[in-house]
Formats: structure tokens, C-alpha cells, sequence
């Protein structure tokens, strides 16, 4: 028979598995705006050259499409 131990264990295992599963569901459904993929940890810093960036992204955009900002500014 399984101790008292165990079974919690098995119940915080089942919950962290089922929470990341949750996280990266959400991250699916929300979606991210398109792009190069990132690496992990640096991301995306070495797609960037240090002298002209703008070339950079204006590839980026003609590749991946703009960025559309869903905030809009208003002077009160």
C-alpha cells in the first residue's frame, strides 16, 4: 500500500505537470506576434547586427509582417 508520502508526492508531480501544460496552452491560444525564433536564454540578440539594425528589422517586417499595436495613445 502506498504511505501518505507518496501519494502526495504523486498529487504535486500530476499539479506541476498539469499547470506547465496550462502555461503553455495558454501561450498557444494568446499567440506571439511572428518573428525569428529565439534561441533560450539570449533570445533573440544575435539575429540583430550591432551596425545598421534598421536593415534587420526592415527584413524582419517584409518576412513576418508588421507589428500592430493594439494600444492606442490619447492626450487627456
Amino acid at each position: 500500500m502506498l504511505s501518505l508520502i507518496t501519494i502526495l508526492d504523486l498529487l504535486v508531480l500530476l499539479s506541476f505537470g498539469f499547470a506547465l501544460s496550462a502555461i503553455r496552452d495558454l501561450r498557444r491560444r494568446r499567440g506571439c506576434p511572428p518573428g525569428p525564433r529565439p534561441l533560450p536564454i539570449v533570445g533573440n540578440l544575435l539575429d540583430i547586427p550591432k551596425e545598421s539594425s534598421w536593415l534587420a528589422y526592415t527584413e524582419f517586417s517584409k518576412k513576418y509582417g508588421e507589428v500592430v499595436s493594439l494600444v492606442s495613445y490619447r492626450s487627456s
